[in-house]
């Protein structure tokens, strides 16, 4: 059993022992400290203590059981306070439920400390509202309820921490022995298999030592063997082969050896075949290529008198190009001043156009101006008649009627004078609008005329151009056909030379060759290859 499990088996033998001296209390308080014994609370005593006690014999350490110890322990002690009823005591004997709440968490059950708290808590205040003389021993008042819950409550929530950190602790403590006991069985195993491996070593190396006698003897016999033909094989020897067979797998090597000389006695033989091959081929090579050279420097000075005359004539074109793009430019200009032109023009026309309308506004306000003057003159006139009805009284009326007639005389003779300077300016302005539209018309068609001689110099400023590329281009390209040519003519005698090199090595691989023993049925196409 775990040792969380061994300390609660004990902690639970402890609670129920408690359980059981709460009844002796409760049984020695009625008959001890009253006048008439009172069985009720004892019989709820027996009778809480007997399930949990009887859960307690089942399961020592079980989850239900550690719940119904507590609250028994709970239940019990309430018991205990209502037999103390009447009695100063009985206030006091309230510390026991704290008492008897930390000796419950001996459990190490944070549920069960909740159920002993909740149970606790139940009790204060039903029994406050419906028997209060059952909990304290005069009428209490809600404030002591509070206060014995906020204790309560305090050392719930202290317990309730401790508990939980000691069953972690207890749990990791109990992890570590099982890790430590399962540490020792593979230790045990490991050290039985050592055991048995190392006997199994010792044999094994006794039976290979007696092997690799035996094989070493075998070895010498076939080095000695093996030897003799790779001297042979050194002095150039192909037609040497192994007859005497060897032991057991080492028979292998002399038929790897006898194969192996067969083959390169086949590829020394081939080897000669493809040297003299080399040495004519080769020499046919080097004067062709000596051929080739010599054309190559003709085509190479050919093609460099073709690039000199192109380059002359791509010079031509581009200058060409590039005074078509001048006169481009300058038409362009001369447009652009036309153009500016058009609009000077269009605005001339537009602004002779306001001066009309202009003119036709002030003939019309000297119309207005007129009517005025007549109207003022038909005024005077009648203040005239009503002065000269008036006597001397109106005399000084007279003389500003008449002033007023003569300045509106005077201002109908000026009114008529500005009408007839307004329409012969309205006249002029017309033939200037009219002269205006003409030269504007005349400056469209020279626009036009421009602007068709652009492009055509924007035509042939385009093709020049391409012209000019495309000669720079087959320039570039004759140029690089030279360089090409050129470069050609080089690796050619490049060419030749290594093609003199590797005759002349070929010539010494045959002299290598030869002192190499081969058959004389492979030796004779060779030598005819050769002659």
């Amino acid at each position: 059993m775990a040792s969380l499990g061994r300390l609660r088996e004990f902690a639970g033998r402890g609670v129920i022992s408690i359980l059981w001296v709460n009844v002796l209390l409760i049984l020695a308080r009625e008959f001890f400290g009253s006048e008439a014994i009172d069985w009720v609370p004892v019989l709820a005593a027996i009778a809480v203590a007997i399930p949990s006690t009887i859960a307690w014999y089942k399961d020592p350490v079980g989850p239900t059981t550690r719940l119904m110890a507590a609250t028994a322990n709970a239940a019990s002690v309430a018991l205990i306070v209502y037999s103390f009823r009447g009695s100063p005591l009985q206030i006091d004997a309230h510390m026991y439920f704290f008492a008897s709440l930390a000796i419950c968490a001996t459990l190490i059950d944070w549920r069960a400390i909740m159920a002993y708290a909740a149970l606790v808590a139940c009790h204060h205040l039903f029994l406050y509202f419906i028997m209060p003389l059952a909990v304290f021993p005069t009428a209490s008042d809600v404030s002591r309820v509070m206060l014995h819950a906020v204790v309560l409550i305090a050392q719930t929530l202290v317990l309730i921490p401790l508990t939980l950190a000691l069953s972690k602790a207890f749990e990791s403590a109990d992890d570590a022995v099982r890790q430590a006991v399962a540490a020792q069985k593979q230790a045990e195993n490991a050290a039985l298999l050592i055991e048995t491996a190392t006997a199994e070593a010792d044999a094994e190396r006794q039976s290979r030592e007696a092997e690799k006698s035996k094989e070493a003897a075998k070895i010498a016999a076939a080095v000695d063997v093996l030897g003799d033909a790779l001297r042979q094989l050194s002095s150039g020897n192909l037609s040497y082969r192994i007859n005497q067979a060897l032991s057991d797998d080492l028979d292998e090597l002399r038929m790897l050896y006898n194969s192996s000389m067969q083959g390169l006695e086949a590829v020394i033989a081939q080897a000669n075949d493809v040297i003299a091959q080399i040495n004519v081929g080769s020499r046919q090579i080097n004067e062709t290529n000596h051929d080739l050279s010599v054309r190559s420097e003709r085509q190479a000075a050919t093609i460099e008198e073709t690039s000199g005359a192109l380059s002359h004539l791509t010079d031509a074109v581009a200058s060409t190009a590039r005074l078509a793009h001048d006169v481009s430019a300058t038409l362009q200009k001369a447009t652009d001043g036309a153009n500016r032109s058009g609009v000077v023009v269009n605005d001339a026309i537009e602004a002779m156009g306001k001066i009309a309308g202009s003119s036709s506004q002030i003939a019309n306000i000297i119309g207005v101006i007129d009517e005025i003057a007549f109207q003022t003159n038909l005024l005077a006139l009648n203040a005239g008649v009503e002065a000269a009805r008036a006597g001397e009284a109106g005399k000084g009326f007279a003389v500003v009627a008449t002033e007023v007639r003569e300045l509106a005389q005077r201002s109908a003779q000026a009114a008529k004078e500005i009408k007839t300077l307004i329409n012969a300016s309205g006249d002029q302005v017309s033939s200037g609008v009219d002269l205006v539209n003409n030269a504007g018309n005349a400056l469209e068609a020279i626009i036009a005329e421009i602007t068709s001689i652009g492009n055509a110099v924007a035509q042939i400023t385009t093709n020049t151009t391409d012209q000019a590329s495309g000669l720079s281009a087959i320039d570039h390209a004759i140029s690089g056909f030279g360089r090409d040519t050129q470069q050609n003519a080089a690796i050619v005698e490049e060419s030749s030379a290594a093609m003199m090199s590797l005759a002349t090595e070929a010539e010494a691989l045959q002299q290598l060759m030869a002192r190499f023993m081969i058959p004389s049925s492979r030796a004779a196409p060779q030598s005819t290859k050769a002659a």
